[in-house]
């Protein structure tokens, strides 16, 4: 099938995202439509974001004409450099978990990926703090230094966004209706029809409108008004892995003179777990709880005592945690909540919307489409279901902790909870350290682009891997003493730069 019209349904940062994505690495004769009901103008829900979502908003040679410091002024959003993860491990402990940062291995011995710097962490027992990103996180900095009054990067930094939902979704739905080719129909999709091979056809509106194309692209959260009602499209189940089921939002100001902080605040609670997501001006917050074990009453008093603060709650949301068995269905795509969904703590459902979206594009996207030939549906849903269990181990490995002072943690670490997968990992990494062979996939590609750095970082914080055979492995490569050194002088390199670098509050007020 000739693809000339791309009809995305959905709005909001995951629906404008996609279509930025469609506009900028598609023919450029491709019509697309957003078909959305209107936003409502109310301070949004803080989201954070991972490096997938930066690589959109400074993709080279744009169309679209999104431009980072314009971003950031007209939505309000902050740097992301990683998160802060509070009495996860037990309570009155906290480390840090920087996004993107890779490694390579200078001694290219035993190989390129062995992260012997990491290992060194777990062999002497040292917390995560001593990098620059968690020291820029710790004292609240930013990767910038000023020079003639002008705020330069000079070293590169892998980042992400805090958002404001509502702000974030406006700015590229502005920037995306103003290219020639898209256009934007402000109304509610109720049915659909299909041609006799099962492919869509057309929308039917709320209003009464046909919308009609080639490819349609769900982006309507969990109401899924199309992936799973186009064909037989099983819900595979994550509840017996991650126990937490509900959630209460709200959002408080910040005072002026706050510093703002580069992180997101993930702080473990009695049945879950409360989100801190800076923006300039307000912090988006969230309780994410179990209701085996509370109530959103319950939960609401106890986050607003351990805050200290009245609390005004937005929403209150009942999930469950899980994917479909095909984000890909005849000619309709699935993207984020309309495929998935896992508790956001590490910030997956937009970063696993941008990744579904681009390998589509740049691995099966044609401008004349084989919508018949099964083989293809099935090997992209093959890659991207790995992807979401991928999701679904590493956000289990989190809650692997000794924390035994209420039953939800009690349950949460039992090793029942971990998939065939993450035990057969957590049994290998009893005899060696973890590599970055353990988390490509079966297709040969880590898709979920969650990697070896991420969980060492995890490891360390929540002290999972065996100091006494990290040590060994190390003076079995001749490597102990060397990585003993490096982290020296990284500390050392470290401490004579952030004091260089802008506070966040300075730089933010430098784009007014």
């Amino acid at each position: 099938m000739k693809i000339q019209k791309i009809v995305i349904i959905g709005g909001g940062t995951a629906g404008w995202a996609t279509a930025h994505q469609f506009l900028n690495k598609t023919p450029k004769d491709t019509k697309i439509t957003v078909v959305a009901t209107k936003e409502i103008p109310i301070i949004g829900v803080g989201e954070s974001t991972t490096g997938q979502f930066n690589n959109l908003i400074n993709l080279p040679n744009n169309i679209t004409g999104l431009n980072e410091k314009e971003f950031l002024k007209e939505t309000e959003s902050t740097f992301k450099l990683g998160i802060k993860h509070t009495d996860w491990y037990t309570i009155g402990n906290s480390f840090y978990s920087p996004i993107g940062d890779t490694y390579s291995n200078q001694y290219k011995f035993p190989h390129e990926d062995y992260d012997n710097y990491r290992i060194y962490h777990v062999a002497d027992n040292k917390d995560y703090s001593k990098t620059f990103q968690s020291r820029l996180m710790d004292e609240n900095r930013l990767h910038y230094v000023k020079n003639n009054n002008v705020y330069e990067n000079p070293n590169y930094l892998p980042l992400a966004y805090h958002l404001d939902t509502y702000k974030a979704g406006q700015y590229l739905k502005e920037k995306a209706i103003a290219v020639r080719n898209c256009k934007y129909i402000e109304d509610e999709v109720v049915d659909f029809k299909q041609d006799e091979n099962g492919l869509v056809k057309s929308l039917k509106t709320k209003s009464g409108g046909t919308i009609r194309g080639d490819l349609f692209i769900d982006c309507t959260g969990f109401a899924r008004v199309l992936i799973d009602k186009v064909e037989k499209n099983d819900w595979i189940s994550y509840q017996d892995d991650l126990l937490v089921n509900s959630a209460l939002n709200f959002n408080y100001e910040l005072d002026e003179s706050e510093e703002i902080k580069t992180y997101t605040h993930a702080w473990a609670q009695k049945y879950g777990w409360c989100w801190e997501i800076p923006t300039q001006k307000r912090m988006g917050c969230g309780y994410v709880f179990s209701d085996q074990f509370t109530d959103f009453d319950k939960a609401h008093d106890e986050i607003s005592k351990k805050l200290n603060r009245k609390i005004d709650v937005q929403a209150q949301i009942k999930f469950k945690s899980g994917r479909l068995s095909k984000l890909w269905c005849k000619n309709v795509l699935s993207t984020g909540l309309s495929s998935a969904f896992v508790e956001p703590l590490e910030a997956t459902s937009i970063h696993a919307t941008m990744i579904q979206v681009t390998h589509f594009i740049e691995n099966y996207f044609k401008k004349d489409m084989p919508f018949n030939c099964e083989f293809l549906h099935e090997q992209y849903n093959d890659e991207m279901g790995e992807m979401w269990d991928s999701i679904r181990d590493f956000i289990v490995f989190h809650y692997i902790t000794p924390r035994n002072d209420t039953e939800f943690w009690k349950e949460s670490s039992k090793p029942e909870r971990r998939s065939e997968r993450l035990t057969k990992l957590m049994n290998i990494w009893k005899h060696r350290m973890p590599r970055a062979v353990d988390y490509i996939g079966n297709k040969g590609n880590n898709y979920c682009d969650i990697g070896n750095v991420l969980w060492y970082q995890i490891a360390i914080g929540m002290h999972i891997l065996d100091p006494k055979l990290a040590k060994q492995e190390l003076q079995d490569y001749n490597l102990y003493n060397i990585s003993k050194q490096d982290y020296k002088n990284v500390s050392e390199a470290v401490n004579n730069y952030v004091p260089n670098c802008v506070k966040t509050n300075d730089y933010y007020k430098s784009l007014q």
